[in-house]
């Protein structure tokens, strides 16, 4: 069973905060940007459904060229006071977050859900945040926060953000992406 908890709920963690402490590495600027499904291989297995999901955007630029990193929306496995994550593994969400590509970016795999002004970006950081990190037992991909995304993806597309098209086909293709498991050398590069 896959335990969950909404960071909001958790005592020890600082509240949220408009904005996020990492914007100094890449501004989100008010242009139009593809907004992607990212899949990722298992940090710990090879089976193609424990497969990390995550929505992102290139920021940092007003061009693409200019892009130089990405802004990620996830469920994150919770850590414990020792630093390592528990098993059964618990997923929280404290908001999105800007990073540089690194190894696990560049090797995911993408699939263009949208693509967005800053407005309607912004409004998939806002429906994360209300969404829900609990998840019905027994579904499949859930032990890797497949099912939150999931259903962020379903907000997003009830809030007119993202067509009904563009959902299906990006689930599909997600599904799929690691139908043919990945080699164990990979699993270390990943994010």
């Amino acid at each position: 069973m896959v335990e969950v908890l909404r960071v909001q709920d958790h005592t020890t963690f600082p509240p949220t905060l408009p904005g996020t402490t990492d914007d100094w590495l890449a501004r989100d600027h008010d242009v139009d940007a593809p907004v992607f499904l990212f899949v990722y291989p298992s940090h710990a297995s090879t089976d193609p459904r424990r497969a990390r999901w995550s929505i992102a955007w290139p920021v940092g630029g007003r061009t693409l060229a200019q892009m130089t990193a990405w802004r990620h929306v996830h469920a994150d496995a919770y850590e414990n006071e020792a630093g390592l994550e528990t098993d059964p593994p618990r997923y929280v969400y404290a908001g999105a977050i800007t990073k540089t590509a690194g190894p696990g970016t560049v090797r995911a795999k993408r699939f263009l859900l949208a693509t967005l002004g800053l407005r309607m970006r912004r409004k998939i950081e806002e429906l994360a945040a209300e969404t829900p990190l609990a998840v019905a037992d027994g579904e499949e991909g859930d032990a890797d926060g497949q099912g939150w995304i999931r259903e962020l993806l379903r907000r997003m597309v009830v809030s007119g953000v993202i067509s009904e098209t563009a959902h299906a086909r990006a689930i599909q293709q997600a599904s799929l992406a690691f139908l043919i498991p990945h080699s164990p050398l990979v699993l270390g590069l990943c994010e």
